[in-house]
């Protein structure tokens, strides 16, 4: 990509013209907001950021990338240590010293840098007009198979219909891919696409997986290929891994830089580009496309059109990849609603707080609330004021089950089950729930006001209460999994609720034991449990004693 550029004088007598160079060194920059050339000063900072000397409006760039600094006559051009490195002449370099001519490569932007001579007799070239106008066409016509021209510059036709015909169909691509939510089905048709208008033979798109693997994601073939049998050349992708640059091979076979690749040769591989999947500076993947046949079937405009295809399909991974988190943190979150307070869902969703996918010991506190009469109660009721009834019910009651962090674990009818410990545990588990059962039993009363006073008949529920040793988990189906805990504290709960009379709140002496001194109790009988060999004692709570803070520790009333 070589500008020539000149200063005209008037014609000598002898039908000659002077070309003179100037005293400066300048930069050419063609970029995605045009040409444009800046003088070189002592030192000049390139990069994205605004605050540099020459900003490059190309997000593979870095903020600040690089620096050209003059000193002594000689211009070196120094990369920062940029997440995509330079290229000066097509090879990756860290600091060079520049020369009359060199193409600089930063990201998808393209530089010239152009060193003018003093104005000395012995400096002028004198050529003739017309060899110095042919020369010139020349120039822009092999610099223009390489590169978008803009208008003004512009002689061929033909060369205008082509490149119209590439971004047509870039432009179509845009559109497709756009209204395509489905990653696996967005690939098959950006990779569809790309292989037919720039006539590929084999194409492939890489990306890293979980385990950061980068895999193929998404292959196309010629008909009769099988896709498992193409094996992708290491040396280009490790080249692509390690520059982080798009890259062009017009005969791969011979290309010095994948000298030896056996898969290349094997295949059979003549012109390919491979460029990177770069969105916000995170590297994506990797988009490859490859010609079995012709060598040079690719030039330096399709390397630069597949990149900016590369660039926006990056954008389209990483926004349906957002989606479909979005998608399970929505799920996640309305699973998890249904279960824990909203402050205990925000920390499941941000990772503060864990759950195992495998069951796991834990010591926790379990509470069941069942309705008295229930079944002689709805016998007088229709289905659709059963179900009215028991949903305000169970709002009231998970309403007073969140305001101590608890879990409900499920639904039975017309009792409900609760968790205290699991999955998210505290020192004061077991105050928690006694408390909680307290305060069911004030609601259930203000709640039973209201229904009395509409005709309709109050709600008493008991309570049962057990602390102890249970395992907490995913329990289920493949399909459909709920977290839950069993165990025997499980099931001693459970029978405590079965024969608590109406307003009673029965806890274990595993339970009494954690709470004794926070809580008006009284000593009710010993129980026989299915599973047990020894009876249990159980106590009646009637009412708080103290407030206990977080530690456990009692205040007293007053």
């Amino acid at each position: 990509m070589y500008q020539f550029l000149v200063s005209w004088i008037p014609e000598d007598p002898d039908g000659k013209q002077k070309v003179y160079g100037k005293h400066m060194a300048r930069l050419i920059v063609f970029g995605s907001d045009g040409r444009k050339e800046h003088e070189l000063l002592d030192q000049v900072s390139i990069g994205r950021h605004p605050n540099n000397t020459i900003q490059l409006l190309d997000r593979i760039a870095s903020k600040q990338h690089a620096v050209i600094e003059h000193k002594n006559g000689t211009f070196t051009f120094r990369d920062l240590g940029s997440l995509n490195g330079s290229q000066v002449n097509k090879q990756r370099v860290t600091e060079v010293s520049l020369n009359d001519g060199d193409e600089i490569t930063i990201g998808n932007t393209r530089c010239m840098f152009v060193l003018e001579s003093d104005d000395k007799p012995e400096d002028i070239v004198e050529v003739g007009t017309e060899s110095v106008e042919s020369h010139i066409r020349s120039e822009l016509r092999q610099s223009s198979k390489d590169k978008f021209l803009p208008e003004s510059e512009i002689q061929d036709n033909s060369m205008v219909r082509s490149d119209y015909e590439k971004l047509r169909a870039a432009y179509e691509l845009q559109r497709a891919i756009g209204l395509e939510p489905d990653l696996d089905r967005l690939l098959v048709r950006i990779l569809e696409q790309v292989c037919n208008f720039f006539g590929a033979d084999r194409g492939v798109v890489l990306l890293f997986n979980e385990s950061g693997a980068l895999k193929p994601r998404c292959v196309r073939a010629p008909k009769g290929v099988n896709k498992e049998n193409i094996v992708i050349s290491t040396n280009i992708m490790n080249h692509v891994l390690r520059e982080k640059t798009a890259i062009l091979s017009s005969d791969a076979s011979v290309d010095s830089r994948f000298k030896g690749a056996q898969s290349i040769i094997m295949q059979g591989i003549r012109s390919t580009m491979a460029v990177p999947l770069i969105h916000d500076e995170s590297f994506l993947g990797m988009m490859l496309v490859d010609s079995q046949v012709a060598v040079n079937a690719f030039t330096e405009r399709d390397l630069q059109l597949l990149s900016t295809i590369a660039n926006q399909a990056a954008i389209h991974i990483e926004n349906t990849e957002l989606a479909k988190n979005m998608e399970a943190e929505a799920a996640k979150r309305e699973k998890f609603q249904r279960l824990l307070s909203p402050n205990l869902v925000e920390q499941m969703i941000s990772g503060q707080l864990e759950v195992k996918k495998g069951g796991e010991s834990r010591d926790a506190t379990v509470l069941f609330a069942d309705i008295r009469g229930f079944t002689s109660m709805s016998e007088n009721m229709t289905a659709q004021d059963v179900l009215g009834m028991l949903n305000e019910y169970f709002e009231l009651m998970v309403d007073v089950v969140f305001q101590e962090e608890g879990t409900v674990d499920k639904f039975v009818g017309d009792e409900i089950m609760v968790i205290y410990g699991a999955p998210v545990d505290h020192p004061d588990d077991p105050s928690r729930a006694v408390r909680a059962a307290l305060e069911m039993q004030t609601v259930l009363a203000d709640f039973n006001n209201l229904r009395q006073a509409t005709g309709k008949p109050p709600i008493e529920i008991g309570i049962g209460i057990n602390s102890g040793d249970l395992v907490a988990g995913y329990i289920g189906s493949s399909r459909t999994m709920d977290y839950s805990v069993i165990g025997d504290t499980v099931n001693v709960a459970s029978r405590l609720c079965s024969i608590a009379k109406a307003g009673q709140i029965l806890i274990s002496d595993a339970t009494y034991n954690r709470v004794q001194g926070q809580f008006d109790v009284r000593e009710i009988d010993s129980v026989q449990v299915k599973g047990r060999k020894q009876p249990v004692m159980i106590y009646q709570v009637l009412a708080n004693r103290g407030q206990a803070d977080s530690n456990g520790t009692v205040q007293p009333d007053g």
